[in-house]
């Protein structure tokens, strides 16, 4: 009888070992996740406060909490992407900002494209 009590005290205490072994395994993980996240340049995130600091009044009220909302890329310019401003950056490399709207309906987003060189809003995106 001492011997199955022994086993079964064995048992639970290797279970609760394994399962506390998993869960700190998990949170490095996370940790590690955290860490690349944090490692995003400093520009890209400056760049998305800035394009959204260029919006007008009635824009600014249509996102959807803040700037730090939005995601960022880069991509090349086309002229049938949208309404662009400054012409002179079709071909070209820059930011496109895709911001959260309020709105209820879909599409829900905003899309600005930024100059590379000097963060200009260069004009919005068509949204579909």
């Amino acid at each position: 009888m001492k011997k199955i009590n022994f086993f079964i005290i064995m048992l639970l205490f290797f279970t609760v070992l394994l399962i506390t072994s998993s869960s700190i395994k998990k949170e490095s993980v996370s940790v590690n996740i955290n860490k690349q996240n944090i490692k995003q340049s400093a520009e890209e995130k400056d760049v998305r406060e800035i394009a959204f600091n260029q919006l007008n009044s009635k824009d600014k009220n249509r996102v959807f909490g803040t700037w730090k909302n939005s995601k960022l890329s880069k991509i090349t310019l086309k002229e049938n992407m949208g309404n662009i401003n400054d012409k002179s950056y079709i071909g070209k490399e820059v930011y496109l900002i895709d911001i959260p709207t309020k709105s209820r309906s879909i599409p829900n987003n905003m899309i600005v494209y930024v100059s590379v060189d000097n963060h200009k809003l260069l004009g919005y995106g068509y949204v579909e």
